[in-house]
């Protein structure tokens, strides 16, 4: 995450303001019993500390927050110390391009049960949620993409995976009918569920707004169904938590040397497997220590009876991270598009087509693509998909799909 210093954190809106008074809320405590309130008094505590100069903001993919000392009464109602430092996130309206199965507060208050280092949920509404702020330097600012993060990091990463698989799965949220399993095991399903996603709520759903450029990119129709076929040969492993996010950015480097994981919103219930490829592909390691993670993994899982997860690695592991660099090509391409300006110059240009480009080269084996479109022919694309944009809402060039795979 990035950090900007600001004067002033925006208000909610008023429509906004107007639904929490209207839907009964709580602070998120520790599970007493909780007596009926008028939520109206807290909505305005919060709102004017989210008002409060002298905090900073963070800005990531999913939200923006901004990091504010709590205080009376706010701190009390709540239950935490008056000084403590409070992260009020707002999740942003932006192209859903990930399955999102939980409230991440929810996630966060079952998590704390055997993970206590990890941000305490203390109120949510809405896209707004407020939560303890932990404290620490972001892994990426100790050591950017493709430079080492060092033996005893991975050491301790290879430990967050385990104390994933130690929270219980009777205490997380209830998952939604279709991501559930009756045998807690059935990976065929799980990776099926995700390429669905990808493929209806994702490429579909954006197909009628990025398709020119989908087609102009070379990426096939079938680019994340074809995993549904793939999927039936995996074997059956436990599921687990998964946080499905942990990349430089989500880990915290604490004041003693550990590491902290931050932003939960992602997290899903399934194939471990699946959490150790998006880690592998979205943390960029240098080759050796890629090879050093994922022994220092598979060791940690054996260390704590979890054998079981370790069956059908070999096989089964190359799929999953070829799902991820597949699915990854859409939400990487619509970033990049969508964050072209209006006026956008060259270097807006060349920015958004290293970023395309990049995301095409690591899935190019995935989908057995062809030749991948050079630096000159992605900027071209971008260039002609962003004239259409111009040219207004609901004016892009219609699309006719071709054969499936082409």
């Amino acid at each position: 995450m990035t950090v900007h210093p600001v004067v002033e954190a925006s208000p909610l809106p008023r429509s906004e303001a107007a639904s929490l008074a209207a839907t009964p809320q709580t602070p998120e405590g520790y599970g007493q019993p909780r007596p009926p309130w008028d939520p109206r008094p807290l909505w305005w505590h919060v709102a004017q500390h989210r008002r409060r100069p002298g905090g900073f903001s963070l800005q990531g993919h999913h939200h923006d927050n901004y990091v504010v000392p709590l205080h009376e009464p706010l701190a009390s109602i709540v239950r935490e110390a008056p000084g403590r430092l409070g992260k009020f996130r707002t999740r942003q309206s932006a192209v859903r391009v990930l399955p999102r199965v939980w409230r991440e507060t929810a996630v966060l208050r079952a998590v704390r049960r055997s993970m206590p280092d990890v941000p305490r949920p203390l109120f949510s509404f809405g896209r707004h949620a407020l939560h303890t702020f932990i404290e620490g330097v972001s892994l990426a600012e100790v050591a950017a993409a493709g430079n080492p993060v060092g033996d005893d990091n991975l050491r301790r990463i290879a430990a967050l995976f385990g104390d994933l698989g130690d929270v219980p799965g009777e205490d997380l949220p209830r998952l939604p009918r279709e991501w559930r399993s009756r045998t807690g095991c059935d990976s065929a399903r799980f990776l099926q569920n995700l390429a669905d996603f990808a493929h209806r709520k994702v490429y579909r759903r954006n197909y009628p707004r990025f398709g020119t450029l989908f087609r102009a990119l070379g990426i096939p129709d079938d680019a994340v169904e074809r995993f549904t076929r793939e999927a039936k040969r995996l074997r059956p492993r436990p599921y687990s938590l998964l946080h499905t996010d942990i990349h430089r950015g989500n880990l915290l480097v604490r004041e003693n040397g550990d590491l902290a994981l931050v932003d939960w919103e992602l997290a899903l219930f399934g194939d471990p497997l699946h959490d150790l490829a998006t880690h592998v592909v979205r943390m960029e390691y240098t080759e050796e220590e890629r090879c050093d993670l994922i022994a220092y993994w598979q060791r940690e899982m054996s260390e704590r009876g979890r054998e079981d997860r370790l069956e059908g690695m070999e096989e089964d592991f190359p799929v999953y991270l070829d799902f991820e660099y597949a699915q990854s090509i859409f939400p990487d391409t619509i970033r990049a598009a969508e964050a072209l300006p209006l006026s956008a110059d060259e270097d807006d240009f060349d920015a958004a087509a290293a970023s395309v480009h990049r995301a095409l080269s690591r899935a190019r084996v995935a989908l057995a693509l062809g030749p991948v479109p050079d630096h000159r022919a992605v900027k071209e694309a971008l260039r002609s998909w962003h004239r259409a944009r111009q040219a207004g809402p609901g004016r892009l060039p219609a699309v006719r799909r071709g054969r499936r795979g082409t």
